[in-house]
């Protein structure tokens, strides 16, 4: 039993001076240290300490010390103070801390819903009615009701939804237009065709695909106002589409006709290919298409978020080297031949990467945003005691007004001065004049009969702009992993500019010295009948030497300025240990 305790007691008494030799100290450059479990971290990352040889620790343990050496004559230099270089370590910390002002379970939830809306491309038509963002709620509910008032006809089959699109829509692509090369632009009657997630604004891509195929969904709300939309498909997603076409142009097309001419041409063209007629002479003989007709029919693969929803669901119901029966567009009417379609193949860990970077690029990664600052707010304890007295004030002065005014003139309303602050979080006061200075950005815009609505929304986006700032400004403090990341980068930016500077551009440059060195090294280079090969057959192999001579030098005296010591009984204990 006491054998027993006393194991115990042995162990944990090593276990402790573990961790402390792991806390310790393992080598210092000049006033810099670096402890144990620093060094051990950074080994790791490339590397396998459990794997490694005495020699190769001891080589990297050389190369660290290099590192740090070159690193603190550059910050000892001011390197880093350069306007170039500060403003590539600003833009890299702010690409880096994007992951930390979202909320990651929100983008979780993004990327997967992304991530399965990209197996399918939908194709839907819709009817806008126009409402900006920043409408009144009387105009608001004008939208809603007239948009509500089209889909009860559309649903009472009074007039279907192509018509309804001519008829009500306020997209100008639903109707017919007079170009400005005075040809005919022709209307999609609403048609959008065929696309898939990312293609079009998120509040329309997720009714589309929330909605079946046939259905019609509830008004939806955009920046551009109210949608109505109808599903006529859903089908597994298709990059591209490879095909040939005979193309008989005919204007009768465009209303559901045929001319007499074209319908003998298809038929001829039907009886020719029951017969065994090649696809490619026949379009030869018949098509219209110059483009294509000198190609056998084939033409450039089209993508079908690109093309009529009518076209590309005729390919799309093809068998491959299948041929279509004729069908029209408004240009004419087409038999092709589908040769290929193509459906992109990529790992898991690739289309996640490749969906996460098209969120943050969208507007949808806006849900995460609004999810972080709703946490952070409780997190810091948000207050907003000063909004109703800030907003009762504007309101009282800006309500009759047609456009914003400048910060200058709302400073100088009445009683803005006397008003408590705005808002506090995290022990930080938000002054109303913060406010005002934002607003007054937006001097000159129209808010007649909509300031309240603008003010809300500008509120709302000050505050968020706010607590995001001050987030973004503590993060190096509230995650060691970030800073230990924009260290990292700074580190590495510091070396790169110091061995630019000390090393290559300084080789490049003395010209001299090189011929100089090539004369000293000459012998190391002998051609086949042993005589020294000339500089400018071994130009780069000399120069890459004379750099490394270069380096030599100035890590020499480098650790006579900042002297270097390692605690060599520490780095065996990792070597045994390991």
């Amino acid at each position: 039993m006491k054998k027993s305790i006393l194991s115990i007691c042995l162990l944990a008494f090593l276990f402790t001076v573990s961790a402390q030799d792991m806390n310790a100290v393992l080598f210092k450059v000049g006033d810099d240290v670096v402890t144990a479990t620093h060094f051990i971290n950074t080994f790791n990352k490339n590397n396998s300490l459990s794997k490694a040889t005495d020699a190769e620790l001891r080589d990297y343990l050389e190369l660290y010390i290099n590192f740090k050496l070159k690193v603190r004559d550059g910050l000892d230099t001011q390197i880093d103070t350069g306007v170039t270089f500060k403003r590539e370590l600003e833009s890299y910390k702010f690409q880096s801390a994007q992951p930390y002002l979202t909320d990651t379970d929100v983008t979780d939830c993004l990327v997967n819903e992304a991530i399965e809306r990209c197996k399918f491309m939908v194709r839907a038509s819709h009817i806008l009615i126009k409402c900006d963002a920043d409408a009144s709620p009387k105009d608001t509910l004008a939208a809603y009701h007239k948009i509500l008032d089209i889909r009860k006809k559309v649903l009472s089959g009074v007039i279907t939804f192509p018509e309804a699109a001519v008829a009500f829509s306020e997209d100008p692509s639903a109707r017919d237009e007079m170009g400005q090369n005075h040809k005919i632009q022709y209307g999609n009657k609403g048609d959008l065709g065929y696309f898939s997630a990312f293609d079009l604004i998120y509040p329309f891509e997720t009714a589309a695909y929330n909605t079946p195929v046939g259905g019609y969904s509830l008004p939806i709300r955009s920046q551009f106002g109210y949608h109505l939309i109808w599903v006529q498909d859903k089908q597994p997603f298709v990059s591209k589409i490879t095909i040939s076409q005979i193309l008989l142009l005919d204007t009768a097309a465009r209303f559901g006709r045929i001319s007499m001419e074209v319908q003998n041409k298809l038929t001829r063209i039907e009886n020719a290919l029951k017969t065994g007629t090649e696809f490619a002479s026949l379009v030869e003989e018949y098509s219209d298409d110059p483009r294509s007709k000198q190609n056998g029919g084939k033409i450039d693969p089209i993508t079908p978020n690109r093309h009529p929803g009518d076209y590309i669901k005729q390919a799309i119901s093809l068998e491959k080297e299948q041929i279509s029966k004729p069908f029209s567009s408004v240009i004419g009417w087409h038999i092709i031949k589908l040769h290929e379609l193509d459906v992109p193949e990529m790992k898991d860990d690739e289309i996640r990467y490749v969906i996460t970077s098209k969120i943050q690029r969208d507007s949808r990664s806006s849900k995460s945003v609004e999810s972080l600052v709703a946490k952070l707010k409780k997190e810091y304890r948000f207050s907003e005691k000063g909004k109703d007295a800030t907003f009762k004030l504007l309101f009282k002065n800006l309500d009759h007004e047609k456009t914003m005014l400048s910060a200058t003139d709302l400073m100088n309303i009445s009683g803005i001065d006397k008003l408590k602050p705005l808002a506090t979080y995290a022990n930080q006061t938000v002054p109303v004049q913060n406010f005002i200075q934002y607003l007054g950005a937006f001097q000159g815009i129209d808010i007649s009969n909509q300031f309240h609505s603008f003010l809300n929304v500008q509120y709302e986006n000050f505050i968020k702009e706010n607590i995001i700032r001050y987030e973004f400004d503590h993060l190096a403090t509230k995650y060691p992993e970030y800073q230990e990341l924009i260290n990292e980068y700074h580190y590495g930016m510091i070396l790169f500019e110091m061995n630019n500077e000390k090393i290559w551009a300084q080789a490049l440059k003395d010209s001299a010295e090189l011929e100089i060195f090539y004369e000293e090294i000459k012998f190391n280079y002998l051609d086949n009948e042993g005589n020294p090969k000339p500089i400018h057959e071994i130009r780069s192999a000399v120069l890459t030497d004379y750099q490394s001579k270069l380096e030599n030098e100035w890590l020499l005296s480098l650790r006579e300025k900042y002297p270097v010591w390692i605690n060599e009984e520490l780095y065996k204990s990792i070597l045994k240990n390991k």
